[in-house]
């Protein structure tokens, strides 16, 4: 299969805002080729929802005793940016269930406006001390819904 038959991620960014930053390209986030490098998405957005969490009063690892796992990762490059650019951030969340989540985000070139990359991070709550899967508390739905409104 050639690369023109490969099929490619298609990310849409639901409805739902529920946080809006900037945040700064590092030095340590350039690549080879002299841009935003793939990995550092990743780390970017972690960085985004861990202020949110913050901002919530909570952290990753507890809210309400309960913490979060990431179950999976998408991420769609649109335009590049360079280190020390500022990016506008924003956060989304949708298919929210009993035990789960969808975090997006969407970061914009904060000059020229250009969005730079989409990521979905499909979050899992999690009770760390039995291991396994939990609900959702309740202080975090609520807050999602505070943020609907």
């Amino acid at each position: 299969m050639g690369f023109g038959l490969m099929s490619r991620l298609e990310l849409n960014i639901p409805e739902v805002e529920i946080y809006s930053t900037q945040i700064q390209v590092r030095i340590g986030d350039i690549n080879f080729a002299g841009h935003l490098a793939h990995d550092a998405i990743l780390s970017l957005v972690h960085q985004i929802r861990a202020e949110f969490f913050f901002k919530n009063g909570w952290t990753e690892v507890n809210v309400e005793g309960k913490g979060i796992v990431v179950s999976d990762v998408g991420i769609v490059y649109k335009s590049e940016a360079f280190f020390p650019d500022v990016l506008f951030a924003k956060m989304f969340v949708d298919d929210i269930s009993k035990k789960s989540l969808d975090f997006y985000y969407q970061l914009f070139h904060s000059e020229t406006k250009k969005e730079v990359a989409i990521a979905k991070t499909g979050i899992v709550f999690f009770d760390y001390s039995i291991r396994k899967a939990c609900s959702i508390p309740d202080s975090f739905l609520l807050a999602l819904n505070k943020t609907k409104a």
